[in-house]
């Protein structure tokens, strides 16, 4: 499945968008896509997304063809953790061997992980219909602060999990955080405030 215009099964997309509540960026679409997406910002191959903020609530089924997803990759990661994008369902091949899933960090920051039981016939864009042969497993990954409703919602297609990572603190203020190095979100929120005070 070489075309890199390949659409996603609308129930994947549905899940995606009861989970977040929204889906307010695509960031690798076309215009056909957004009948079913509905994205409030979508980019295309002649519209890119790169030098843009992904704000808010983000889709991401990026093209497969060599060399062309990793850069979507590192910049959902870059975006999520700057604070522009504040949940992101992202589908992938399954390829943790990969170099890019190591160096894009998504690994480190999904809170959730879809491991489909079958392999997803994704929409042929000539005739519209999913067609079967795809020869790649994928994977779904979720970045955000509601992993347990992602885990209930897309458990329909697949085992779900939670990637284990050692509690470690918040460099602030040292209460309990996930993630190694992120400031808690009421010091992040302190730090804002400071921030514009001295703006101003």
């Amino acid at each position: 499945m070489a075309n890199n215009s390949w659409g996603t099964p609308p129930h994947f997309i549905e899940s995606a968008r009861k989970v977040m509540g929204s889906i307010d960026v695509d960031p690798a679409s076309n215009d056909e896509a957004q009948y079913l997406v509905q994205a409030g910002t979508y980019y295309t191959e002649e519209n890119s997304s790169f030098g843009n903020v992904w704000l808010g609530n983000v889709w991401l089924n990026p093209p497969y063809g060599r060399g062309l997803a990793a850069p979507f990759i590192n910049e959902i990661v870059l975006q999520f953790k700057d604070g522009y994008a504040t949940q992101a369902v992202v589908l992938l091949n399954s390829v943790y061997s990969s170099a890019w899933w190591k160096e894009s960090e998504i690994a480190q920051h999904c809170s959730a992980i879809c491991l489909p039981d079958h392999r997803i016939a994704f929409i042929n864009p000539d005739t519209g219909k999913p067609e079967k042969g795809n020869d790649r497993e994928q994977i779904i990954t979720y970045l955000g602060d509601n992993p347990t409703e992602f885990c209930e919602e897309f458990n329909q297609y697949g085992l779900c999990a939670l990637p284990y990572r050692p509690v470690t603190g918040c460099k602030t203020c040292s209460k309990f955080s996930s993630i190694d190095n992120y400031k808690c979100n009421k010091c992040v929120d302190q730090m804002l405030k400071d921030e514009l005070v001295t703006f101003m």
